[in-house]
């Protein structure tokens, strides 16, 4: 049993305190944004706050956690579909997905960059993503950085930059949002 599976009752209970206020009120926005009856997939979702947060906002929405946990899949919230899979293998055809959501979850995956490939070729042109994590580059987030190798984590963390540059080279243009040690990413597929 994995860390994640241990912790899923507390993530269940607690993760959406995990992300600031701003950080929720710039997904809502994203999520408004979005086309109707878009399909969109919260990737590395663990209970699936994002998701949740986007059926708030927008109903109509065909929401998918893709998680690896089962313990947290569990905890899914309901009318949003929960699939096991891994973000380096996601089982969607090529430009199946309007929009990817991925919330303090990327430096968790064990290639990133092969995940960040899936997160291109699954997302139409045009497809939206929206990403929140952590900047190594601040003391916060080096000190994070830390804690996660600590507890046996990759802790693949990338400033908002050359997160930018390697989305850049997928076909996806974006821009960021930072405060503190956290940013928001918002991109689009070419």
């Amino acid at each position: 049993m994995g860390l994640f599976d241990l912790a899923a009752p507390v993530f269940a209970r607690f993760a959406h305190r995990v992300y600031p206020d701003w950080a929720r009120d710039d997904l809502v926005d994203f999520a408004r944004g979005l086309p109707s009856g878009a399909r969109v997939l919260d990737l590395g979702g663990g209970t699936g706050v994002l998701a949740g947060w986007a059926r708030s906002a927008r109903p109509d929405l065909r929401l998918v956690v893709a998680e690896p946990s089962a313990a947290m899949r569990r905890h899914v919230p309901p009318g949003v579909e929960a699939l096991s899979a891994r973000a380096e293998a996601l089982p969607f055809a090529d430009a199946a997905l309007d929009a990817v959501l991925i919330g303090e979850a990327l430096h968790h995956f064990a290639d990133p960059g092969a995940a960040l490939a899936e997160v291109a070729r699954v997302l139409r042109p045009g497809g939206g993503l929206w990403v929140y994590e952590f900047d190594p580059a601040t003391p916060g987030g080096r000190v994070l950085r830390v804690l996660e190798r600590l507890v046996g984590e990759p802790g693949h963390f990338f400033t908002p930059e050359d997160l930018r540059r390697r989305l850049l080279a997928l076909g996806i243009e974006a821009r960021h949002r930072a405060r503190g040690a956290s940013y928001v990413l918002r991109g689009r597929k070419t």
